[in-house]
């Protein structure tokens, strides 16, 4: 990869792309949508933050943990926090900015599926993703590692993609990123993570704020979703690749939310299928115990091999 110094981003003298009201009305549409998911959405800031607002000056790249398909709506919910408001540059996969991709993603039957079709010939979902600043990304990482790998070409697209997002915000917009992904079995966590080093380098003063979403699958009909807020905190010019990618680990894994539910799943997961406790009364127990978490503190840190397991969507969950 070529070296390039790093570029100053002046608020001063970039022309700031600043939020409209369609744009945030558009995004509340998607915000009015969280009921067909969500059970419940429950938001936690640090007790430094009484006000309840994520200070994101330009220019701020806001950094989560990628779970499911669900986090798009998360971002609503996110993005009526943050001041000032500022338009988001935000990487989406290709597929879903292309055409018929309801029909494709969900294969649903029936009512259903004549109705994912109407929307997908309207091209509705694109054009709005797009307008609130979607862009598409390839995925080298899920898709075709080994081949980009045998012909040389993984180092090239991926410095393509980083650079893409540079480009976005030194034209004015913060970004929303998701640098943990989903699919990490063939290398796209250490490379996403990488990715904010690439970013560091290339925009001198940006700073960051993290997000980390913990979604509870069981303790409901449908799930709870809890966002932790963390404060906003700097990357240092001289810190190593390993460093900023320690840092973000760090970051995104210490804000995990113990609920019932998601405690319930990691017992459950460890003792197998065999268990002499009965199923209720070991969750009405783990209500309790996670009762208690609550009255001493909304937010409950994990150290790492927990916090992994806690978050994880069991494989018996439908």
């Amino acid at each position: 990869m070529q070296e390039t110094s790093a570029i100053s981003k002046d608020p001063n003298t970039t022309q700031i792309v600043y939020s409209t009201k369609t744009y945030d009305r558009l995004i509340g549409l998607v915000y009015k949508t969280r009921g067909i998911l969500f059970d419940s959405i429950d938001e936690y800031f640090s007790e430094n933050n009484r006000d309840r607002v994520l200070n994101a000056y330009y220019p701020t790249v806001i950094i989560g943990n990628h779970v499911e398909e669900g986090d798009v709506p998360a971002l609503a919910v996110i993005y009526r926090a943050i001041q000032p408001k500022i338009k988001f540059a935000i990487p989406a996969r290709e597929d879903i900015l292309k055409k018929n991709f309801l029909v494709k993603e969900f294969r649903p039957k029936g009512t259903l599926k004549l109705i994912f079709g109407l929307i997908d010939k309207t091209n509705l979902i694109p054009a709005l993703l797009r307008y609130i600043g979607c862009f598409p990304v390839k995925r080298p990482f899920r898709d075709n590692a080994r081949e980009l790998l045998k012909s040389g070409e993984l180092r090239n697209m991926v410095d393509q993609e980083w650079n893409v997002l540079v480009e976005k915000v030194t034209s004015g917009r913060n970004l929303f990123l998701f640098p943990e992904g989903t699919f990490n079995q063939d290398g796209y966590l250490n490379q996403i993570k990488r990715g904010v080093y690439f970013i560091r380098t290339k925009i001198k003063d940006v700073h960051f704020i993290s997000f980390t979403l913990t979604y509870d699958y069981i303790s409901a009909k449908k799930t709870q979703l809890h966002i932790a807020y963390g404060e906003t905190f700097d990357i240092s010019e001289n810190a190593s690749s390993d460093e900023v990618t320690n840092t973000v680990k760090e970051t995104l894994g210490k804000n995990y939310v113990a609920t019932s539910g998601n405690l319930l799943s990691m017992i459950l997961m460890r003792l197998g299928t065999e268990t002499a406790v009965g199923k209720e009364t070991l969750f009405r127990r783990l209500q309790n115990f996670a009762n208690e978490i609550k009255k001493k503190g909304k937010k409950s840190m994990f150290p790492e091999s927990c916090s992994t397991l806690i978050w994880k969507k069991p494989s018996n969950i439908s």
